[in-house]
């Protein structure tokens, strides 16, 4: 009688286990369908112009290290925000829709992730304008309505080019001429 129990037990252990077993399976074929049913769709990577912007100054950052400035020497430091593959690939978009993109950014006081040693961290605006003297190889204090600038003393670490810059994409007025002069070395 005991071994009797014993098997019954076994067998009941067995169907108990089939059973959950094959209320799993289908629990995992519901929960999948239903899945399929509210997910969301995959975002395509464009790698459009405004995404390798975000990229490049918001998620990867980086140093500067003096390059924002356009020289007649170029110089090519691997670790420099303007030498690295993504500035690279970037400054290969068009000219007009680049110019045109960061125009739009001249405005942004957004801090980002990319630094000018020994200084602060860039401004998006202050970025916008740095690529934009890389791209058309003019910096802008070498327009004659920024000359002032162009021999200025540095004063202190508020009181450099970094800080001018900010300052006057704070002002509408200049920041529309800087907009104006970079629209217009287009037509050159």
């Amino acid at each position: 009688m005991k071994h009797a129990l014993n098997i019954l037990l076994l067998i009941l252990t067995l169907i108990s286990c089939k059973n959950q077993s094959e209320s799993k399976s289908e629990l995992s074929i519901e929960t999948a369908e239903l899945s399929k049913e509210f997910s969301q769709p995959e975002i395509q990577q464009t790698d459009s112009i405004a995404e390798q912007w975000n990229f490049m100054v918001f998620e990867k950052g980086g140093c500067l290290g003096g390059t924002q400035y356009v020289t007649e020497k170029k110089r090519k430091i691997p670790t420099m925000v303007f030498s690295e593959k993504e500035w690279e690939k970037f400054a290969k978009n068009d000219k007009t829709e680049l110019t045109e993109f960061l125009i739009t950014k001249l405005s942004d006081t957004t801090k980002t992730k990319v630094h000018t040693c020994p200084f602060f961290g860039a401004t998006n605006g202050e970025m916008a304008v740095y690529s934009l003297q890389h791209i058309h190889n003019k910096n802008w204090l070498e327009f004659s309505e920024f000359k002032e600038y162009k021999d200025r003393e540095y004063g202190n670490a508020t009181d450099q080019p970094q800080m001018w810059l900010q300052n006057i994409l704070k002002n509408e007025n200049e920041r529309n001429k800087i907009a104006e002069l970079y629209k217009n070395e287009l037509k050159n």
